[in-house]
C-alpha cells in the first residue's frame, strides 16, 4: 500500500469495469522478467476458481480503446488457466512514468521480486521522468536501500545472477566488489571458473550453481580482486613449489635494481604455493592446521586451540597454518581436550589468567536489573500462558510462522547455515522472518509460509560431519519425512567404493549376488561393471539407516526420564519421611527390641534397601550411604552421572 498522495490522487483516476481477461494486454514493459513457477500458478487458479477474484488488476486504456495490464499479470493469467470468462478490473488513467511505477511497486510491495528485477525497474522509472524520492515512495523503502540496488550497475553480470539466486556476496563484500573495476571483476572470475564452463563457452560468463556456492568464499574473492601483485620476495617457498602450485611469475620492469621484482596475480596459486611450502618444511612433530576466513587456525577434533597467554605444557603440539588474508605461515600450539582437568586432579590446581582491570562505573539505568528480569519473568509467564492456551486450536500455519521466528531468536545458535556472512549480513532465516512478518503481524499466506520454512530448513539442515556445523541425526529424520532417499544419485563411482574396507566391499558384492575377488579392487571394478547406468544407493547410505538409531535414542531418553522421575518420587517420598517420621534414640533402641534381630542371611545392605536389586551394580560398589534410586539413575545414564565413593 502506498503514502497517501493528493497530488496523484487528482492526476490518476480508476473506474470499475467488467472484462473478459483475455481481451487484456499484456505490459510489454512488465519489470517481473524471470519465468513463473508453474506450481504457483496452478495453485492461484485453483484459488481463483475456488473463492473468486479478490484483488482486482490495473489497467490503462490504450489509443485503440484495448486494455493494457498495468499491474496483476499473475491474476490475470489465473483467470484465464480458471476458464473465467469476465472479471472486474480497475482501469486508471495516467502516463507511462505512473504506469512504471504502479507496476514495479506492486511487485516490490506485494510479491519478491529479485534484486535485479527491482534494479531494473528503479533504472525504468528513472529514464520515465520519477525521481528518487518518489521511487522511495512507490517502492516504500529508503534511500539506503535504493543506494544499495544501484551497486549493482557496477557489479560483474554472473555475480548479479549469484545475488539473485540468494548465493551472493554479503553486502560489505558487495561494496568491495563494486570499487573493482569491472574488467578486473571479469578477469577474476574467468580465472576462478575456467574449468567449469562448457567447451567454447567464456568463463567469464559462467553462472555459478547452489553446488558451486557450497565451495566458494566471497571474501576470498573479495582478496583475489584486492591483491593485484603479490611479490616473490615476500613468500619463502622455491621455484619447485611455485611450479607445482601454478604460480606464473612476472617481471616488473619498473622494480628496484637489486630486489627480487618478480610478482604473481594468482592469489589462489600463491595460497596454494603457501600451504605446500608449509607442509614440506614443518618441524617434526609439528601438525597443519586449516585455517578460517579470519586467518585462525582451526583446531583439529579432540583439540584446542592454545592462546597465547596460557603456560605452556609438554603435551601441547606445535601446529602452523596460512593466513588466507595476508597469505604469511603462522605458528601456534594445539592441546588435546581434556588436559585441563587432568593437570587439575594432579596439581590440585589450575594456572588462571591474571584479573581484568575493573571496568569505570556506568550510568545507572532508568530501570535497575532486578526490575528487568522481573519484567522478564513476567513476560515470559505470560508468553508460556499465552503458547499453553493455544495447544488445541491454533493454527498449523502459525505454528510454522513461529517455528521461522523462533529460529532469529537470540538464543538460538544455528551452525552450518550457508546463508551466514560475518559483519551483518542477512540471512535466509532473516529474510523469511521479513517476509512473513513485514509488519510484526503474520502473512497468514500458506504458500508464503510453507515456502519460507522449508527454505530456512534448507540452509542450515546437513548430513556433514562437523561437530559444530553437522546437523547429525535429525537431518536423516528429516530426510525421511520428505522422501530424500529417492533423490539420492548413484553411489557406484570408484571415489566412494574406495572408501570400503574389505569386508564391507564383500559384503556389497555379495548382496549384488557376485561372487568375491582376491582383492578390493577387482571387487570394485566387478561392482561397477555389474551396476552399469543402474542406480545403486547401498543401505548404510540410506536417510532410512537412521532409523535404528533414533528409535534406539528415543527409548534410551524414555528410559532416563523414567529413572529420574522415580528418583524425584523417591527423594519427595523420603522428605515426606523426614518431616512427619522423625524417631528418637531410644525409639530406635525399642524398634529394634521389638523387631527383634535381623532374618538369617539378611544383611545390614539388604534391610536398608528394601531387598532392592537395582542397588547391586558391578560398577558401583554396595554402600548403605547410595540410594537405590540413584543407582538406577545412573545405570540409565552412565555417561552423565558416575557415582564416586569418598
Amino acid at each position: 500500500m502506498t503514502p497517501h498522495d493528493p497530488e496523484s490522487e487528482e492526476s490518476i483516476m480508476t473506474e470499475l469495469r467488467r472484462v473478459d481477461p483475455k481481451t487484456l494486454v499484456p505490459n510489454p514493459n512488465n519489470p517481473r522478467k524471470t519465468q513463473p513457477d508453474p506450481r504457483a500458478e496452478h495453485q492461484l487458479a485453483l484459488n481463483i476458481k475456488t473463492v473468486g477474484l479478490i484483488h482486482a488488476p490495473c489497467v490503462r486504456e490504450l489509443e485503440d480503446g484495448r486494455l493494457m495490464i498495468v499491474a496483476g499479470h499473475r491474476r490475470v493469467r489465473a483467470c484465464i488457466a480458471a476458464k473465467l470468462t469476465e472479471i472486474d478490473v480497475h482501469v486508471r488513467s495516467g502516463d507511462e512514468k505512473s504506469d512504471t511505477m504502479a507496476a514495479v511497486a506492486e511487485n516490490v510491495v506485494r510479491a519478491d521480486m529479485t534484486e535485479s528485477e527491482q534494479w531494473r525497474g528503479v533504472l525504468d522509472m528513472r529514464e520515465k521522468g520519477a525521481t528518487d524520492t518518489e521511487i522511495c515512495r512507490a517502492f516504500m523503502v529508503t534511500p539506503a536501500y535504493l543506494r544499495g540496488l544501484m551497486l549493482l550497475s557496477q557489479i560483474h553480470p554472473p555475480i548479479i545472477a549469484a545475488i539473485d539466486s540468494g548465493i551472493g556476496p554479503s553486502y560489505t563484500d558487495r561494496n568491495a566488489i563494486a570499487r573493482t573495476p569491472l574488467e578486473r571483476q571479469r578477469g577474476v572470475w574467468a580465472e576462478i571458473w575456467a574449468e567449469s564452463a562448457d567447451e567454447g563457452a567464456d568463463p567469464a560468463d559462467y553462472e555459478m550453481s547452489r553446488e558451486d556456492a557450497t565451495h566458494f568464499d566471497w571474501s576470498e574473492f573479495v582478496r583475489y580482486l584486492d591483491q593485484v601483485e603479490l611479490y616473490a620476495r615476500n613468500y619463502e617457498f622455491d621455484d619447485e613449489t611455485a611450479k607445482e602450485a601454478g604460480v606464473v611469475w612476472e617481471e616488473d620492469l619498473f622494480g628496484q635494481g637489486g630486489e627480487d621484482n618478480r610478482y604473481c596475480t594468482q592469489y589462489a596459486a600463491m595460497f596454494k604455493a603457501q600451504q605446500i611450502w608449509a607442509e614440506k618444511t614443518k618441524p617434526e612433530g609439528t601438525i597443519y592446521l586449516q585455517s578460517n576466513e579470519y586467518g585462525e587456525g582451526i583446531a583439529p577434533d579432540g583439540y584446542r586451540k592454545v592462546g597465547s597467554w596460557e603456560m605452556e605444557w609438554d603435551e601441547d603440539i606445535p601446529a602452523i597454518w596460512v593466513n588466507p588474508r595476508t597469505l604469511q605461515i603462522q605458528k601456534g600450539r594445539v592441546r588435546e581436550l581434556g588436559e585441563q582437568s587432568t593437570r587439575r586432579t594432579e596439581n590440585g590446581s589450575l594456572s588462571l589468567p591474571s584479573a581484568q582491570k575493573p571496568e569505570k562505573p556506568k550510568e545507572r539505568a532508568d530501570i535497575s536489573g532486578t526490575g528487568l528480569k522481573i519484567i522478564g519473568d513476567v513476560r515470559t509467564q505470560a508468553l508460556r500462558q499465552a503458547l499453553d492456551a493455544a495447544r488445541e486450536n491454533a493454527d498449523p500455519w502459525d505454528l510454522v510462522g513461529a517455528f521461522i521466528l523462533a529460529l532469529s531468536a537470540n538464543n538460538v545458535k544455528v551452525h552450518g547455515d550457508d546463508t551466514y556472512e560475518p559483519y551483518g549480513s542477512v540471512t535466509e532465516r532473516d529474510l523469511a522472518v521479513a517476509r512473513i512478518f513485514p509488519e510484526g503481524v503474520l502473512v497468514r499466506d500458506p504458500d508464503l509460509l510453507r515456502n519460507a520454512a522449508l527454505g530456512v530448513l534448507s540452509t542450515f539442515m546437513n548430513c556433514g560431519l562437523s561437530q559444530h556445523s553437522g546437523s547429525g541425526l535429525p537431518a536423516q529424520i528429516l530426510g525421511v519425512l520428505f522422501g530424500a532417499d529417492e533423490y539420492m544419485p548413484t553411489m557406484a563411482f570408484e571415489e566412494f567404493l574406495k572408501s570400503y574396507s574389505k569386508p564391507g566391499i564383500t559384503k556389497a558384492v555379495q548382496a549384488e549376488g557376485l561372487e568375491e575377488k582376491p582383492t578390493g579392487k577387482a571387487m570394485r571394478e566387478a561392482l561397477m561393471a555389474h551396476l552399469g547406468e543402474k542406480r545403486w544407493v547401498p543401505e548404510p547410505a540410506t536417510f532410512a539407516a537412521g532409523l535404528p538409531e533414533w528409535k534406539s535414542k528415543i527409548e534410551d531418553q524414555a528410559a532416563r526420564l523414567a529413572a529420574r522421575a522415580r528418583f524425584a518420587a523417591q527423594m519427595e517420598e523420603e522428605e515426606g519421611d523426614a518431616d512427619t517420621d522423625v524417631i528418637t534414640d531410644s525409639e530406635e533402641d525399642d524398634t529394634c527390641e521389638e523387631g527383634g534381630e535381623l532374618d538369617e542371611g539378611q544383611t545390614d545392605q539388604d534391610s536398608l534397601s528394601d531387598g532392592d536389586d537395582s542397588s547391586h551394580h558391578d560398577t558401583i560398589p554396595d554402600d548403605p550411604r547410595i540410594p537405590s534410586e540413584l543407582t538406577e539413575l545412573a545405570r540409565a545414564m552412565p555417561e552423565r552421572l558416575e557415582v564416586i565413593m569418598v
